[in-house]
């Protein structure tokens, strides 16, 4: 047990279990990976622990972790035992493109993200999760600890091309006569085989991103052609693409 767990331990016969919680922001927003501590207080502090808890070697992992190495499309290894996967493993869903320990940024209460996302941006770029037609999916995660929300580290991913569970390429639909998943539990929109899409695109408008704030997605829906239209609104709120369907 490393000394870091150790002062971990002291802290939960004072304040109770600390846990650290990996907030997915984005494709899996909803759900959140509970870290807990160890020793005499593991086994009591797993009863309220969610099912994707992971173990302390996974914790001591992300140390470890760089820009390049992989991670499947949860984010977070089923192997109890290591924290990113091999590239080349089938279950590599996302490249690490950037990680940063101790950013010094606080999650919101409930882990859903930060309070001003700019640190993100600064960190992933502007675009990160934007649904930019044609686009790469893009997104990042944070790991920090349930008690005082600090964050000990954000990193940015980039899908690699790998389908999804859902049987989605991971780009954002561009042109007319592809197909996309409305019905999606996923936060970014890709391209499927049109049998078993639940859309057909007639149209896709781009919009500049200086307007992705304030676009008037009812006003460019007008430019359809199609018996419906989706806004492609990412995890802050943007619309960077409305999608026209039939």
């Amino acid at each position: 047990m490393t000394h870091r767990k150790q002062l971990m331990n002291l802290n939960t016969e004072t304040f109770g279990p600390i846990r650290r919680l990996l907030a997915i922001g984005g494709v899996a927003l909803a759900g959140s990976v509970a870290l807990s501590g160890c020793g005499i207080l593991e086994d009591a502090a797993s009863d309220s622990a969610t099912d994707n808890e992971v173990s302390n070697e996974q914790v001591d992992a992300v140390a470890d972790a760089k820009a390049g190495d992989c991670l499947p499309e949860e984010m977070i290894s089923a192997d109890p035992s290591i924290f990113a996967v091999e590239c080349s493993d089938p279950t590599a869903f996302w490249t690490i493109t950037q990680i940063e320990a101790d950013p010094g940024l606080t999650a919101t209460a409930d882990g859903s993200g930060v309070e001003d996302p700019q640190a993100i941006f600064d960190l992933c770029g502007e675009t990160v999760g934007a649904q930019v037609p044609g686009a790469t999916w893009t997104d990042w995660s944070m790991i920090y600890d349930q008690t005082t929300y600090a964050v000990d580290y954000v990193f940015c991913v980039e899908a690699n091309g790998v389908p999804s569970s859902e049987g989605v390429t991971p780009t954002v639909p561009a042109n007319a006569g592809e197909c996309t998943l409305t019905a999606t539990t996923q936060w970014n929109f890709g391209t499927i085989d049109c049998a078993a899409g639940d859309a057909v695109i007639t149209s896709v408008i781009d919009i500049p991103q200086a307007e992705w704030e304030t676009a008037d997605v009812d006003a460019l829906a007008a430019e359809c052609t199609g018996s419906s239209y989706y806004p492609a609104e990412d995890q802050f709120g943007r619309t960077a693409s409305v999608f026209c369907l039939e």
